[in-house]
């Protein structure tokens, strides 16, 4: 990791490759090839009677040495571009995997074609074979998938035109916004990224964060048009081949990549919608705290308390804080959050050219993962951090695992992030002292706002985006008015609607993914699940790391409910997701209480 002067907190990734020239990298490129085309010779022989199982098996086993293979190499790719986005050689690979991610698909449909040719007698294989058993799950969601593709050629076109299309429309919004900067100071020419701007919505001062609000504000509006431009090529290119491949929209899509039901996602909105006036409740004593009539969406992550409501972290800080919460939790956990840090595993120095926001991306042949956040110092960054491990530590348990029994869910994705969050939160509570747990809670009731609130502010949007998108393009006002819209319907009289964010679809990366919709709920879903993995924590804490893991570990190989039920919970009903709410209330009845005090 280095950290001189210059550079700041950047990760270092020899250990996966030392570059795109390095003979392991070169090696395994050229091997990928030479997988694709043993793994599409696969197709063309005949099987003989007795010898499924086997040929199956076979197919699974070349599945695996590609999916490592692929998911490394785009990995180190992407964290080297999304670093550096004006690495012209990160580009070139990126395109050059892209081609060769045309071959990957091509063998897909195929995979998942031939799969399906047996899917009579898949049963009684699985059954009866060992080998296959736990490959179960996997070969009947790959069947199933062989219904929602259009046929190889149509497939391989889509593929093809998405490098050229929704890939570029995806990687221009990155890179326009990496490199989108503004005039901070007149008088000194100091001039300030978006990124380094949303990071100053932590600050104590008001008329700090209303500038960097107004700044950011005008950034985009100066870069609006390209970003609708992408915006519409991407949602365009989603509703057309959602609609190709036979799904009835691409909400249902996303709830069938999530591993969920219609009437999970159904039971998890209406309960978000239900919690709206608890927010809002929150929000105005939030505001009184202020001094303020109405929040303004600048003031939603403003510190408050009566001491350390100005207080920054250092990133060493940070990191006390976060490994001293994990091995409370579970020695395993807090040995592995320590080794990322000191492994160079983090990219924390905000600067022009890096993507903003925050993820966490996972090597499979190197064994390893990778943070990129943007750290500010605020306690919401600190809690980032602790996000991302989280990511990291799920990759951790699952990385003996095959590719087909490694790859999990959107949903279930951001439950050990945001469990990774409780813990940090939890520790400091309990910790602190009575004049610092104002801030503590705010910071609490702020993450579980923007989970709850802004979420389904965004899932609205994204919603209202589909529907009118059928029709034509959207202009840049017209994304405006439906972000606006949907903050309203969420918000409501919580916050000033005239000092609402209409560019926030500009910023959040989740909206430019043709293959990805709606990665919105899942966020709620992994609080909300999450919040009833503590409560189970904390009522029976003995052995309770060790069942964490179990759980994690078996988030591959089931469908987000059957995993949820292994904790104990039924994702379809309202009532579970009530829980998570009740929590959020608990917390809010303390802000009141702490409020009154202060």
């Amino acid at each position: 990791m280095r950290t001189d002067m210059n550079s700041g907190i950047e990760w270092t990734l020899d250990s996966v490759y030392p570059g795109f020239e390095s003979a392991a990298y070169r090696a395994d490129k050229e091997l990928l090839q030479k997988e694709l085309e043993e793994f599409r010779s696969l197709f063309s022989g005949e099987v003989k009677e007795n010898e499924e199982a086997k040929f199956i098996r076979s197919l699974l086993s070349e599945y695996n040495r590609i999916g490592d293979l692929y998911e490394n190499l785009n990995a180190f790719v992407y964290s080297r571009y999304s670093a550096h986005t004006d690495d012209t050689a990160a580009l070139r690979e990126i395109n050059a995997l892209e081609q060769i991610g045309v071959r990957l698909t091509d063998c897909m449909v195929l995979f998942r074609n031939t799969l399906a040719s047996f899917e009579r007698v898949i049963g009684t294989l699985c059954e009866t074979n060992e080998d296959l058993k736990k490959y179960r799950f996997f070969i009947e969601e790959q069947i199933f998938l062989s219904s929602k593709q259009m046929d190889p050629p149509l497939e391989n076109l889509a593929a093809d035109l998405k490098r050229s299309g929704a890939g570029a429309w995806s990687r221009m919004q990155d890179t326009l916004l990496s490199n989108t900067s503004i005039i901070w100071d007149e008088a000194s020419g100091e001039k300030k990224t978006v990124t380094e701007l949303r990071a100053l919505a932590h600050h104590p001062e008001r008329s700090v964060r209303k500038l960097a609000f107004e700044k950011e504000c005008s950034a985009l509006k100066e870069r609006e048009i390209p970003f609708a431009y992408a915006l519409n090529g991407i949602k365009g290119a989603a509703l057309t081949l959602d609609m190709r491949r036979g799904f009835s929209s691409s909400l249902s899509r996303s709830v069938i990549q999530s591993r969920i039901t219609e009437k999970a996602l159904g039971a998890l909105i209406s309960v978000m919608e239900e919690s709206l006036p608890l927010f809002r409740r929150y929000l105005k004593l939030k505001a009184h705290i202020l001094g303020r009539e109405r929040l303004a969406f600048y003031d939603l992550l403003a510190p408050v308390g009566v001491k350390g409501n100005s207080k920054t972290y250092s990133f060493e800080e940070a990191k006390d804080i976060i490994l001293t919460a994990f091995s409370s939790f579970s020695p395993k956990l807090g040995e592995f959050a320590a080794s990322a840090f000191a492994n160079g595993w983090i990219d924390a120095t905000p600067r022009i050219g890096k993507v903003g926001g925050a993820f966490c991306i996972s090597f499979p042949l190197a064994r390893e993962s990778r943070i990129l956040c943007n750290f500010g110092g605020s306690l919401g960054d600190v809690n980032t951090i602790a996000h991302e491990l989280g990511h990291a530590y799920h990759h951790e348990i699952l990385k003996d695992e095959e590719a087909a029994l490694r790859e999990y869910p959107m949903t279930l994705a951001e439950t050990a992030s945001i469990f990774s969050e409780n813990i940090v939160s939890h520790a400091l509570l309990s910790s602190c002292t009575d004049s610092e747990k104002l801030t503590l809670t705010d910071q609490i009731l702020q993450d579980a706002t923007e989970v709850i609130v802004d979420i389904l502010s965004r899932f609205y949007f994204e919603r209202s985006v589909f529907e009118k998108r059928k029709d034509g393009e959207l202009s840049a006002a017209e994304f405006k008015t439906l972000m606006l819209e949907a903050q309203k319907a969420t918000y409501g009289d919580a916050l000033n609607e005239t000092e609402l964010h209409p560019y926030l679809w500009a910023v959040k990366s989740h909206y430019y993914d043709a293959d990805l919709s709606f990665y919105n709920y899942p966020y709620a879903f992994g609080l909300l699940f999450g919040l009833g993995l503590f409560s189970l924590y904390q009522a029976q804490p003995e052995g309770f790391a060790e069942r964490y893991e179990t759980i994690l570990a078996f988030t591959g190989k089931a469908n987000a409910v059957d995993v949820v039920k292994k904790a104990g919970f039924d994702i379809e009903t309202e009532e579970f997701w009530r829980n998570g709410i009740e929590v959020i209330r608990k917390h809010i009845h303390e802000f009141e209480h702490l409020v009154q005090q202060a």
